[in-house]
């Protein structure tokens, strides 16, 4: 298979539309906009800083803007996703009666991949620039000197790679729990809210027969859909638990 080539003019056209550019989608809960906006308004400042920048500007500047960009994205990422991940845990833990004490763990293991994609995303960031920079420095190009393409890959780089990862941190650590209440011999299923609505891939998993927790698949952006245990046989560590309790 021929692998399509990226047209260059992409890099290089006048686009001078940035209405709306950074509100995050409304297909995320309240609380993953939330995280989002945070991410989004780190780059919206260098944005706006950027703008009125010329190409040789941009040049001599982009390194240490695009360092600083990374440190700022990963602190306020991660803290702002534990944040949201910790009061969903809270809530999970809550609906099982389990004390935050040390029986379940919260799910962290998403911290490196978020890093991962930030680096991503501004190291590209960076590239793009440098590469249209020296275009229009190199020809004298009398075009308009735009970053607002580059910034719209940004942010949905961004809006992919912390939010989507976010959804993940939530249902792992849902899963956590739910690890530590059924025995690995429970059964689930999954249980549409069986409207117009409900996709065809969630269908599909509806149709399957009950499977094991670990062969259940991650719900996908914006789901509405639950899984149920077909036969709830608890763990002795949570009956135990629960009945210390009551």
């Amino acid at each position: 298979m021929v692998k399509q080539v990226q047209v260059i003019e992409e890099y290089y056209d006048e686009d001078d539309d940035d209405y709306g550019l950074f509100y995050a989608p409304d297909s995320y809960d309240y609380d993953e906009q939330l995280v989002l906006l945070a991410c989004l308004l780190k780059l919206k400042q260098v944005y706006d800083r950027m703008q009125s920048m010329t190409p040789q500007m941009v040049l001599d500047e982009i390194d240490d803007i695009t360092k600083n960009l990374k440190s700022d994205l990963k602190d306020t990422a991660i803290r702002e996703v534990h944040n949201v991940v910790f009061d969903y845990f809270s809530e999970v833990l809550s609906e099982y009666s389990i004390p935050q004490s040390g029986y379940v763990k919260q799910d962290t293991s998403m911290d490196k991949i978020i890093k991962q994609s930030i680096d991503t995303l501004c190291n590209q960031l960076r590239d793009e620039l440098k590469l249209k920079s020296m275009h229009f420095d190199s020809i004298k190009s009398k075009g308009t000197f735009s970053i607002l393409p580059n910034f719209k890959r940004a942010v949905q780089k961004l809006i992919d790679g912390v939010g989507g990862n976010l959804l993940y941190s939530k249902e792992k650590s849902e899963r956590n729990v739910l690890d530590f209440v059924y025995t690995d011999d429970t059964l689930w299923i999954w249980v549409t809210k069986g409207d117009s609505r409900v996709c065809a891939w969630c269908r599909e998993q509806e149709a399957m027969p009950p499977r094991r927790l670990r062969d259940m698949p991650y719900d996908h952006l914006n789901g509405r859909c639950k899984k149920a245990p077909v036969n709830a046989e608890y763990t002795e560590d949570y009956s135990r638990l629960i009945s210390a309790r009551f």
